[in-house]
């Protein structure tokens, strides 16, 4: 196995530089934009992320089984990131368009952008994803490359987090709605240069285990894996409910501090803090167990993000400090999490004898969008039932509501994904004999 050199790795990190200048637009200004700005209720925008999650549930999965059966000369998965980068980068521009049409008319609108661009995604992500499998059958280099592309995702939420706003300004003219469409015009931009980056400094060494299974044999073979069903769940959890201070975020700061200003230094410092944690995890990748790390992680950063709860929100120091610590511990666990998802696409090979990379990926990438949806449908749903308006002065039931959405749920879904951990099937002593065997295993089928 060829030693993979530091622009490779900074190369597929790229891709998520790309993706995310996309991905954390919709993660956390997306509902806002949606209730404040392209004037939906809460209820409505939860339903359109609710419906978008369920066409999720069939396209994801079909987007792996195909990439499994991709061959081309540029390899399995790179020819996604060339050809998917400009439709993807299209339709987010549409998605922050607000057109001049009526309430159900921009309903429709909507969901036909939303459901789109997140299709989109998944024809570039899920590919992009799985492609630390066939770059390397080291633990220790996937585990880096993940922690390369963490990186470069974080740098691109600190840079989402801290320009948006401003640039919204700035490129509107005070006119909110031309401020996020052309303030997504410059990043989908952005992300193309990336995106054509990644594939071109990129390459797939990794020859896997032929296999001429049928798409209904492969689901079957997954479905019996123990890992992806750990990770199926924590994936859910991690973004309905851990991330939930990114969705939030922007009410918290207009209703319950009163100024929507602040919300910029909070998000930057909690992408700081994902940036300290993902370095922490590249100096750590090959001293730890993966497994302990992540449980021990997820512990740590609901010990901290409860105490959200108890802050004065006016006291934006303490806010943005806890918020920082919170991010360290999730940031840290983030790269941890993805190179466990190449550990599962190989215990499944090892077990069964049958190699799924991206159908293994892209279950668990879709568990991140269910994720969201649920997200969304819990906000839309709390909002709404504690009787939410946009731009008016909110009931202190609200803006309780949503100071336990920055807290206390969060919390809830850090200690849950810590006792599913337990359950994961591969610590280190398994995953170098995983490694051992199946190298054997290639070289014979070879």
């Amino acid at each position: 196995m060829e030693t993979i050199k530091f622009k490779e790795k900074l190369g597929y990190g790229f891709g998520d530089l790309g993706s995310t200048l996309i991905f954390a637009m919709v993660t956390t200004f997306l509902m806002y934009f949606y209730t404040d700005v392209f004037g939906l209720s809460a209820a409505a925008v939860g339903g359109v992320f609710f419906l978008a999650r369920m066409i999720d549930a069939v396209s994801d999965p079909l987007m792996g089984a195909i990439a499994d059966r991709t061959n081309t000369r540029w390899g399995k998965f790179r020819p996604y990131l060339l050809f998917g980068a400009i439709p993807l980068g299209i339709l987010a521009v549409l998605t922050f368009t607000t057109p001049d049409l009526s309430e159900s008319g921009k309903l429709a609108y909507a969901y036909v952008t939303y459901v789109l661009l997140m299709t989109c995604y998944t024809i570039v992500n899920i590919p992009y994803s799985s492609m630390p499998t066939v770059m390397s059958v080291d633990g220790k280099i996937r585990t880096q490359l993940t922690s390369f592309r963490m990186f470069c995702a974080f740098s691109a939420m600190l840079v989402v987090s801290g320009t948006t706003l401003p640039l919204v300004e700035l490129l509107g003219n005070g006119n909110e709605q031309e401020g996020f469409q052309y303030t997504m015009m410059f990043f989908a931009t952005l992300a193309l240069l990336f995106f054509f980056a990644t594939f071109a400094l990129t390459k797939e060494r990794v020859k896997p285990i032929s296999s001429t299974s049928s798409i209904k044999e492969d689901l079957k073979v997954v479905s019996k894996n123990k890992a992806w069903w750990v990770l199926l769940t924590v994936g859910v959890l991690l973004f309905s409910f851990t991330m939930m201070p990114f969705g939030v975020g922007m009410y918290y700061f207009s209703y319950n501090v009163g100024d929507t200003s602040l919300a910029t230094g909070f998000f930057v410092s909690g992408n700081i803090g994902m940036l300290v944690g993902v370095v922490i995890t590249a100096v750590l990748a090959k001293k730890v167990c993966k497994k302990q790390m992540m449980i021990y992680c997820q512990l740590i950063a609901a010990l901290l993000v409860i105490n959200l709860y108890w802050v004065d929100p006016s006291n934006i120091y303490i806010v943005c400090g806890v918020f920082f610590l919170v991010m360290i511990a999730a940031g840290a666990s983030v790269p941890i999490m993805w190179a466990m998802v190449s550990d599962a696409a190989d215990y499944c090979e090892w077990k069964q004898g049958k190699r799924v990379v991206a159908l293994t990926t892209s279950s668990v990438t879709f568990s991140h969008k269910f994720g969201m949806g649920i997200s969304g449908v819990v906000t839309g749903a709390i909002l709404s039932s504690l009787g939410y308006q946009a731009g008016e002065v909110q009931s202190p039931e609200t803006l309780h509501g949503i100071l336990v959405m920055m807290s206390l749920l969060p919390a809830f879904g850090y200690m849950l994904n810590a006792a599913i951990l337990v359950m994961f099937p591969i610590d280190k002593k398994t995953g170098e004999q995983m490694q051992r065997e199946l190298q054997v295993l290639r070289a014979e089928a070879a």
